[in-house]
């Protein structure tokens, strides 16, 4: 068997130096890009929740005002109703 194909350099070339730095630079613009989405969307996510938070606290309060008027309207109701029995009496 011949050793003429199997042919192994110890020596590292320029070429491959230039290709492994721009793989890490690469590499870490990558991780940097990832990061700052990151940070975006858990700012976008803080301003939902914030939103939903007021919305929950504004619908809260208009259901107590549409109580306070239902109540007031059932109160009337019962009123005129006692009312008609006593005249048809």
């Amino acid at each position: 068997m011949p050793n003429d194909s199997l042919h192994i350099q110890k020596g590292i070339s320029i070429g491959h130096i230039i290709t492994t730095v721009a793989l890490v630079i690469c590499g870490f613009a990558f991780v940097y890009d990832l990061r700052e989405q990151l940070a975006i969307a858990d700012i976008r996510i803080d301003s939902m929740e914030a939103r939903l938070e007021r919305g929950a606290v504004r619908t809260d309060d208009q259901f107590e005002d549409i109580m306070k008027v239902v109540y007031r309207l059932e109160t009337k109701i019962d009123k005129l109703v006692i009312d008609w029995a006593k005249k048809g009496e």
